[in-house]
């Protein structure tokens, strides 16, 4: 597996590795807020266009190529007693940030708000210097 598709983080002390591997969860919930998740509000009514979970798009494994989430399992005296870390949205830190840097690497025009649609990108673009 190719180092881009892999990250690691840094956990303290893992108390139930099963339940560590939940950080690939964290990571697709951060790519799919960079990409998917996105909802509009309706300017007449000030509710959400999409009403239901049909109409809103959460990713799930099976969009998403084949990733690893590897941690350092160490003991960090700073965090607590037991030395372990929550483990609950760190996945998600990262892994917006890293698709974003992405599009600006393959574009070359910064979008700052996620979703990352191709009308913001668009918009990016065009607002760039010549």
């Amino acid at each position: 597996m190719s180092d881009s598709r892999r990250t690691i983080f840094d956990v303290g002390r893992v108390l139930n590795a099963k339940l560590a591997r939940s950080l690939l969860g964290g990571m697709l919930w951060g790519v799919g807020s960079a990409l998917l998740e996105g909802s509009e509000l309706d300017p007449r009514h000030g509710a959400f266009m999409q009403s239901d979970l049909a109409q809103y798009h959460v990713m799930a494994h099976a969009d998403v190529p084949d990733i690893e989430a590897l941690y350092l399992d160490g003991y960090d005296d700073k965090a607590n007693p037991l030395g372990s870390k929550g483990l609950g949205e760190l996945g998600i830190c990262g892994s917006g940030a890293a698709v974003a840097n992405a599009v600006y690497n393959a574009a070359g025009a910064r979008v700052r708000s996620f979703p990352i649609t191709v009308d913001r990108l668009l918009a990016a673009m065009s607002s760039m210097a010549p």
